[in-house]
């Protein structure tokens, strides 16, 4: 009988052992997700404040760049007219360009948050 007493117990300590285990590893997954959803709404911020900055300089960039044509060709309504047809033909281009310009990098930031790092934790 004090075989089997013993056995219940290290059961019970072995059953233990694994609840903890369980619980440090579902905090681990927790704090591992947090932690790559900071990164990625960190940059999802940076990317939408230098968006917005860069179109409102872009914005300024342009009008300056369209009077300036106007002057040159003697009718600001020509000038302002070229530089949406430029503007026209640069949408285009980086709507054609979208997966290699945008689509990809993005992608590729994505798996390397959370596919690398589990590559090197299974390497010995």
């Amino acid at each position: 009988m004090f075989g089997i007493e013993d056995y219940t117990e290290n059961l019970r300590k072995l059953w233990q052992e694994a609840k903890g285990y369980l619980e440090l590893q579902k905090e681990y997954l927790i704090q591992d997700v947090a932690e790559k959803l900071i990164v990625l709404l960190s940059v999802a911020a940076l990317g939408t404040v230098c968006l917005v900055l860069g179109a409102m300089v872009l914005f300024f960039l342009l009008f300056a760049l369209a009077a300036w044509v106007g002057q040159l060709a003697g009718s600001m309504a020509l000038g302002f007219l070229l530089m949406g047809v430029v503007l026209l033909l640069l949408m285009a281009m980086v709507y054609m360009k979208r997966k290699p310009w945008i689509i990809q990098p993005l992608a590729r930031l994505v798996i390397s948050l959370f596919i690398r790092e589990e590559e090197e934790e299974d390497a010995p």
